[in-house]
């Protein structure tokens, strides 16, 4: 039997950046069990959709959130289905109180809007 998850690598990239916005590719693509050029392609998908902003502290990047952004983005599901409204806040609020300080570019962590 095969083993499946519920979410999607950029659904766990999110979490790993909410949890540690200074998490390195390699760190990010440790916690979400793919590889290093996996997680570069989900970065690189989230920071286009304005999702994650990234930002240079010294020789380390600094990822944020915009929650207010992921709640806008369409589609929420690979199919045209539509995905209940409660599904979608109940992901958001669960980031927002996953996130770390600093971690969320809109929201009650954010130290800057």
């Amino acid at each position: 039997m095969s083993t499946w998850g519920f979410l999607t690598n950029h659904a766990h990239v999110l979490i790993q950046i909410a949890r540690n916005p200074r998490s390195t590719v390699r760190e990010i693509a440790l916690a979400a069990g793919i590889t290093e050029r996996a997680a570069i392609s989900v970065l690189h998908d989230l920071r286009g959709a304005g999702i994650v902003q990234t930002r240079r502290d010294g020789r380390q990047n600094v990822n944020q959130l915009d929650l207010k952004v992921l709640a806008r983005h369409q589609p929420w599901g690979a199919s045209g289905m539509e995905i209940p409204e409660a599904l979608i806040g109940a992901t958001l609020a669960a980031l927002s109180k996953l996130a770390v300080p600093g971690a969320l570019r809109n929201g009650p962590s954010s130290k800057s809007a």
